[in-house]
């Protein structure tokens, strides 16, 4: 039987009505995929933005600060020591068993000494090739050379040009190979030992005038460059001393007064014997025969006390270095003190403003002065300059305490930054005309040497904003005039600073900048 079924109505209390939930609301447009993507791109290009502001800071700090910029390769004679030897009685033998012994004393790059060919009296050569039996033998030489060697040690020779002894077998034998004035216009050209003595001289065998521009008591006679048989003859001496005993730089004294006019015309200004093109060119070609590494100096005689850059350009090089090496100069103007000399600060101020400082050229720094404390007080100032010092026979007078300083100061010139490529201000304080010369670079220590090359007591305070207010005391020599310390570590640059005559302190200091840049 078939039960029929009931369906119960709910009661009003359970009842499900519609109206029991809200409405759905409409998505918001925060969480759009439209949006979402929009927000993503803005992001990244914000990103990439910072980024590329981050790049360019670093670059604009690095070139700003290069702390990571190294320092250019120098060679050895942008802060060398040359120890010279104008003595001519020295032998080579004892040379080579004295060298170790000179280098650990001098701390030197390298040795110079006087032409080893074979000279008359009067030092002028008998030939260009050979070697003075005084001297030694060539397997001395040879000897010499090969221990130089060892030891890293450099050998340059004087090798004067312009001209040689009438004791020469050149004299009696090769007329062609002088300058004869047969016509007897001997000009006014005048010596360069005296301005009141001819540079002719008459020779009644030949019946004619000599040139002869340096003196040297009537024993010299100039050389004929003009004649190519002379130049070809140069230039083999010059290649067969370059080839055998591979000398590492020649000092060629008399260069600038190889040629000169041919029509022998008056002269005022030594326009028509000194600086001609030819000489220019006879450079280029003995620079043609030896490699660029080595030096060619350029003598005192020879110096130019000019501010014509294309004449310096042609001897000394230009920024592209034409010649293909570097010509050193030895300025009489500025580096040669004589015995009576005691005040050096007007010849570092006359330097500081020349065209030689200016155009960068090298130099050879030394010094006539036999007084010691005198010479370790120049010489310690010109280590603050670019170019090599020349120690000669003074270098005997320098105490063991003196030569310690020294090679102190050059063991910092040699490797730190600063000296090689850093910024060089040199400064006179009008108070007391102390001498300063301070090297500075981004990333390194500043140095400063301080000295006082008059000859009483001098005080003054270095005052600059640039400066922090106390800095290390590196080295000094012990010349102070009040109750200083020659030990003391540090000082205070607001303090005054009182020196004895050719006393010198140096002091070093890091620049409030070296915080930044060390980050990169």
């Amino acid at each position: 039987m078939i039960q029929a079924s009931r369906t119960e109505e709910p009661s009003s209390d359970f009842q499900i009505t519609n109206s029991s939930f809200p409405n759905p609301q409409p998505i918001l447009p925060l969480l759009s995929a439209a949006w979402l993507r929009r927000a993503r791109i803005i992001s990244a290009l914000v990103y990439i933005f910072l980024q590329i502001a981050c790049f360019i800071f670093i670059i604009v700090c690095i070139v700003r600060f290069p702390r990571c910029q190294k320092a250019s390769t120098t060679e050895w004679w942008m802060n060398g020591v040359i120890l010279r030897f104008s003595n001519h009685t020295l032998k080579f033998n004892d040379l080579t068993r004295s060298l170790k012994e000179h280098k650990t004393r001098f701390n030197m790059h390298a040795i110079w000494f006087r032409p080893v060919f074979p000279l008359s009296n009067e030092s002028n050569p008998l030939g260009w090739k050979g070697i003075d039996s005084s001297l030694g033998e060539e397997i001395d030489l040879i000897n010499l050379t090969k221990r130089a060697r060892d030891e890293n040690i450099r050998i340059i020779i004087d090798y004067p040009l312009n001209h040689v002894s009438i004791q020469s077998k050149y004299f009696n034998f090769n007329e062609s190979y002088f300058v004869w004035n047969e016509q007897g216009n001997t000009s006014n050209w005048m010596t360069t030992n005296d301005n009141e003595t001819s540079a002719w001289t008459y020779d009644k065998q030949k019946n004619s005038f000599y040139l002869h521009q340096f003196d040297n008591n009537n024993d010299s006679i100039d050389i004929n460059y003009r004649n190519n048989r002379v130049l070809n003859d140069i230039i083999d001496s010059v290649s067969y001393w370059n080839t055998k005993f591979h000398f590492d730089g020649y000092n060629l004294p008399g260069l600038s007064y190889a040629y000169e006019d041919y029509e022998y015309k008056n002269d005022t200004d030594n326009i028509q014997t000194r600086h001609l093109d030819e000489d220019y060119l006879l450079l280029a070609r003995i620079r043609s025969e030896i490699d660029e590494k080595h030096i060619l100096l350029f003598d005192s005689i020879d110096s130019l006390d000019t501010t014509d850059k294309k004449l310096l350009a042609r001897y000394y090089g230009d920024q592209r270095k034409g010649l293909g090496g570097v010509q050193l100069a030895s300025l009489n103007d500025y580096i040669l003190p004589n015995e009576t000399e005691t005040n050096l600060t007007k010849l570092f101020e006359s330097y500081y403003n020349s065209t030689f400082y200016k155009q960068k050229q090298l130099f050879v720094w030394s010094s006539l002065s036999s007084n010691a404390i005198l010479n370790e007080a120049f010489f310690a100032t010109c280590l603050f300059h670019t170019g090599t010092i020349s120690i000669d026979q003074q270098g005997n007078r320098l105490l063991d305490n003196q030569l310690h300083r020294l090679r102190t100061i050059m063991s910092d010139t040699r490797k730190e930054d600063v000296f090689r490529d850093g910024k060089i201000k040199q400064t006179i304080l009008p108070g007391s005309t102390l001498l300063t010369i301070e090297r500075t670079r981004r990333g390194s220590k500043s140095y400063m040497i301080i000295v006082n090359f008059n000859d009483i007591d001098k005080n003054d305070k270095i005052v600059d904003n640039d400066k922090p207010k106390k800095a290390e005391m590196f080295l000094n020599n012990e010349k102070f005039c009040d109750n200083t310390s020659a030990t003391v570590r540090s000082i205070e640059l607001k303090d005054s600073i009182c020196l004895k005559p050719y006393g010198y302190i140096i002091i070093r200091w890091l620049p409030p900048i070296e915080s930044l840049s060390t980050i990169f």
